[in-house]
């Protein structure tokens, strides 16, 4: 996981102006059935701007980094439109006015998104889970203030979010800090809740890792033990290959959080693509 920029000037105006009437209708009825009833009959409405969400991710999930090419593409609601699981399977009344709010909108592949069993039986994907801290804030209708909330899920559009995750050389996703509590229970909610250990993406990481652990190899080899020895050639390859290694991590990069942890490992952060969505 690495952060997204939701770049609002991507979208096109008329679908701005469009939701903006449908939540306007959507506060205007008096029961949840009416709601939903609503919400539904508009929700291709989502759908129209996948493509652009996806453009903000590089074509990416959100959540896995995976450019999972054969998969249906979800537009994930962060917080559930129609009803909300906590950890226990507890059920509360969905954030429905956020179901026009395309800043509650994240691009999931199918595989974090919808229910899944793993090896053991247990169910995982996202779906209509979103766990908050026990006895904690939660937002609703009467009070939407949604800042207050304490959110489990790690969120690829809060910048602070996915520096919490990081990846080992098996391609296993953990916590940046495994001594803190609130890290670890943050990033193993995470973990459980989109699939982000599931075989496939831990084997695709750890390619990953190893593609990158090859070029550092390369990288560590390419120049003779004195500048005396030195050739032009020798610049040129060194600047080939830093290029290469920021490539291999920036936000283009499928995996980019697993090839950035393995330079780290590797000390060599110096090289690390740091160029973010956001210029902020």
């Amino acid at each position: 996981m690495i952060y997204i920029f939701q770049d609002e000037s991507k979208l096109p105006e008329a679908w701005l102006t469009k939701v903006a009437a449908f939540k306007v209708a959507l506060d205007g009825l008096q029961t949840p059935e009416e709601r939903k009833a609503y919400i539904e009959g508009k929700q291709t409405v989502w759908g129209e701007i996948k493509n652009v969400l996806l453009e903000m991710s590089r074509g990416k999930c959100w959540y896995s980094e995976a450019p999972d090419a054969v998969s249906d593409w979800h537009v994930d609601h962060f917080r559930p439109k129609s009803r909300s699981l906590d950890a226990d399977r507890t059920i509360h009344a969905g954030y429905d006015w956020l179901a026009f709010d395309w800043r509650n909108y994240r691009i999931a592949g199918s595989y974090s998104n919808s229910p899944h069993k793993d090896d053991s039986g247990t169910t995982r994907g996202k779906w209509d889970y979103f766990p908050l801290a026990p006895g904690t804030f939660r937002a609703s209708r009467d009070d939407r203030d949604i800042t207050k909330e304490t959110v489990l899920l790690l969120d690829p559009t809060k910048k602070t979010d996915p520096k919490l995750m990081t990846f080992d050389e098996e391609g296993l996703p953990i916590p940046s800090d495994p001594n803190n509590a609130i890290i670890r229970k943050r990033v193993e909610t995470t973990i459980h809740y989109l699939y982000l250990d599931s075989p496939r993406l831990v084997a695709a990481r750890k390619r990953k890792w190893r593609e990158i652990n090859d070029w550092i190899e390369t990288y560590r080899d390419v120049c003779p033990a004195t500048i005396d020895e030195c050739t032009p050639a020798d610049y040129i390859r060194l600047e080939n290959l830093i290029d290469r290694l920021q490539s291999l991590s920036g936000p283009d990069a499928a995996f980019a959080a697993t090839a950035r942890a393995c330079l780290k490992a590797n000390a060599l952060e110096q090289f690390l693509q740091l160029v973010e969505e956001s210029p902020a």
